[in-house]
């Protein structure tokens, strides 16, 4: 049964959007929100009828706004908005991307600070849940006044004028024939409504809320991939003591440390290492360990390397006990493994806060101008003009989430460097394939040549576009957000995330089936409980690399099940 959401006075949280968006949940306006809207339009008409001066209602837009519409044509000026604004170019934005724009449109416009008729609402809500989405070109826009160009042409879908700008039900329809063939009825605009449609900044923060329920998904898929490279590395779990990041006292490392210990919890590989024997065979990287013992030989746990059996020899490359070089406790790991919540728990905030303040900017209202309810009966109002239609808070906030997405795959991709380079991988051996099997094949060699060609890209994207800024309208809007380009490349930044987060996984997996085959043990003693959940549903997508195959088609499926969250729920 499809769910319904029901928009009440205090607005969505970013949640609703989402599950509006992606889930298909059905939107419908509160009587009190109703009334709210139908007191703003009256103050229009209000307005209208006495005569008065009003941007954008009976005065021209941006630098023509000392110009006065005579009153006979201030409807025509509505329509002559939108088809003058629908400029648009380049590719198509992502529907949810579109549909999204919708939702927060409502949203703005149910503040009742707009204007707009009930019926216009109404019009926009039943396209929203019926999926009857426009097609608008993704760029355009500098992020003020607002999202001028793509609001304008998703109202030119909603007045029934343009040609092959409506998708319904896979087909793509102009506008007209599609609102007929989806039974939602032509808006007729009316005074202030151009404005109430067109003006704010729903675009960029339409993108922005998909962005940020993506970027949450891929922190924890990427806690996931830390883990399995944790286990594979053997890494030492004194790292991620509490009482090391109680000491610095920072929410997000606190709770990315405590997330990384329940992860490996229970692993015989991630653990506060004593001595060890170490075999000096060149490629072996076999360890005895006291801990695990050797139970293949017959040998129990806690058996300490002097008194093992004289006769005793290395299980995987044959070596005799007293060849055994006995190495110092293991005490700490590079950087890209020691140093993960001190990194992770800064992107993790950096998210939260833009969480926070995309939730407000959901509800906000971001046209021009705004009316302000002062009494209802009888009516009193003030009608003014201001600036939320700037974008600046969104392109600042999504700036700061491109560097932290950027900075995610910056760590991962140096744990991928670390897992291929048989010199830094403790013993798995140079690119993670059997010693044997070398020079004839490639083994994992470059996936990692891609994560790095990634991350570099991500760099780049991560260049702020907040801090630029180039005039419009003659010079009368002079400074603009550009929120819609800070908010569009933390997407592309996600979007190589992914494919980076993929590739770490797989060569994670590989190093757990490698370190297993060393030590003589299974994945499932070996690993945590839930890092074994997550080698499992790995295993159960792509096999174990022995010699060389095609590989994009793994690092492809892999990709698809972190985006669609299976991994994330496969340990849950």
């Amino acid at each position: 049964m499809t769910k319904t959401i029901v928009l009440k006075v205090k607005g969505l949280s970013h949640e609703d959007v989402c599950n509006i968006v992606r889930n298909n949940y059905q939107l419908t306006l509160s009587e009190p929100v109703k009334k709210k809207i139908r007191l703003a339009r009256k103050a229009i008409e209000i307005s209208v009828e006495s005569g008065q001066k009003v941007y954008g209602i009976t005065t021209g837009f941006g630098s023509l706004r000392d110009i006065v519409i005579r009153e006979k044509d201030a409807e025509q000026l509505q329509i002559n908005l939108i088809r003058s604004h629908s400029v648009a170019v380049g590719e198509p934005a992502k529907d949810e991307q579109v549909k999204a724009m919708m939702v927060l449109r409502v949203t703005a416009l149910a503040r009742g600070n707009s204007g707009c008729q009930l019926s216009t609402v109404e019009n926009l809500i039943a396209m929203i849940n019926d999926n009857v989405l426009p097609i608008i070109p993704s760029k355009g826009s500098v992020g003020a006044s607002g999202d001028l160009a793509q609001l304008s042409h998703m109202a030119l879908t909603m007045i029934g004028d343009g040609h092959n700008n409506l998708k319904y039900k896979g087909k793509i329809y102009d506008a007209k024939d599609g609102l007929k063939k989806a039974g939602i009825p032509i808006t007729k605009l009316s005074y202030k409504e151009g404005l109430a449609l067109n003006n704010g900044v729903q675009y960029s923060a339409g993108i922005a809320c998909m962005a940020i329920k993506d970027s949450y998904n891929l922190l924890e898929n990427s806690l996931i991939a830390l883990a399995l490279t944790m286990e594979a590395l053997k890494a030492a779990k004194q790292q991620f003591d509490e009482r090391i990041h109680l000491a610095r006292n920072h929410p997000g490392q606190i709770a990315i440390a405590r997330k990384i210990r329940a992860f490996y919890k229970g692993s015989k590989l991630v653990k506060i290492y004593g001595d060890v024997y170490t075999c000096p065979e060149e490629f072996c990287g076999y360890y005895y360990d006291s801990e695990m013992g050797d139970s293949n030989r017959g040998i129990k746990e806690w058996t300490l390397f002097e008194d093992l059996p004289e006769d005793w020899t290395c299980p995987k490359c044959g070596l005799v006990k007293n060849t055994f070089i006995k190495t110092l406790p293991k005490l700490q790991d590079d950087y890209s493994i020691r140093c993960s919540p001190q990194v992770l728990g800064p992107i993790s905030d950096v998210m939260d806060n833009t969480r926070t303040i995309l939730s407000r900017e959901i509800n906000a209202a971001t046209d021009n101008p705004l009316i302000f309810i002062k009494r209802e009966d009888p009516l009193e109002f003030d009608i003014f003009s201001g600036g939320n239609f700037h974008g600046e808070p969104i392109a600042i906030a999504m700036d700061h989430l491109a560097i932290a997405m950027a900075e995610l795959g910056n760590i991962a991709e140096r744990r991928c460097a670390k897992l291929v380079d048989g010199s830094r991988n403790e013993g798995l051996g140079a690119f993670l394939i059997h010693r044997e099997a070398l020079g004839l094949n490639s083994g994992f060699m470059m996936p990692q040549y891609v994560t790095a060609a990634l991350a570099s890209e991500n760099k780049v994207l991560a260049s702020p576009a907040s801090i630029d800024s180039i005039p419009t309208s003659a010079n009368a809007e002079d400074h603009v957000s550009m929120s819609p380009i800070a908010a569009r490349k933390v997407v592309a930044i996600n979007e190589n995330l992914v494919y980076i987060i993929a590739i770490e996984m797989m060569l994670a997996a590989q190093g757990v089936d490698l370190r297993c085959q060393i030590q003589s043990l299974t994945p499932k003693d070996a690993l945590g409980d839930k890092t074994f959940k997550a080698y499992q549903f790995i295993r159960s997508i792509i096999p174990v690399l022995t010699h060389d195959r095609i590989i994009y088609t793994d690092i492809e499926k892999l990709a698809k099940k972190i985006i669609d969250g299976s991994i994330v729920k496969s340990i849950s």
